[in-house]
């Protein structure tokens, strides 16, 4: 889904502003993206949020990706998938919409670890804007011994709009 219209408002909400509420409906709305990419596993998937800081999770009183995570694969009952919260932030980073598109490489380069493991795994995130959150996400994961099959997000801003 694109990141305009009412999207950024929903997703701000969610994430920011204290609606908790909103996880049982972005929820299925993320599943839409996520059910091909578990079908396309070829045996068990680990699903992976992109974490939010221990500060901001504090802050909001909620990790959103991994409860909107949570919800998708509820709505899915996906028995070949599971959430698996296994990244972690090794820095702080400044909010990707505060940065400038050419520095946000920079601002997410080395903060994200992984747990040592192996097995497949999708990567889920709630807006793409530059890529260079999931790049960090799919570069721990990757390290850590997982093989990234597919990162998906409940919206892109990165992508332009495109009128029919």
């Amino acid at each position: 889904m694109g990141y305009h219209g009412p999207v950024p408002g929903i997703v701000t909400a969610h994430k920011d502003r204290g609606a908790a509420w909103l996880t049982d409906d972005l929820g299925p709305w993320l599943a839409h993206g996520l059910a091909p990419a578990i079908a396309a596993a070829p045996g068990h998937v680990d699903v992976v949020p992109v974490p939010s800081s221990a500060k901001a999770v504090r802050r909001r009183g909620a990790d959103h990706a991994a409860d909107m995570t949570r919800s998708a694969l509820r709505t899915l009952d996906a028995s070949k998938a599971s959430l698996a919260q296994i990244l972690h932030r090794t820095r702080q980073v400044a909010d990707q919409l505060e940065v400038r598109h050419e520095d946000r490489d920079a601002n997410q380069r080395g903060s994200m670890t992984a747990a040592p493991g192996r097995g497949d795994v999708i990567v889920v995130d709630d807006v793409r804007t530059s890529g260079a959150t999931i790049d960090e996400a799919c570069r721990a994961l990757s390290q850590s011994g997982r093989r990234v099959l597919a990162a998906v997000v409940l919206a892109d801003a990165a992508t332009p709009l495109r009128w029919p």
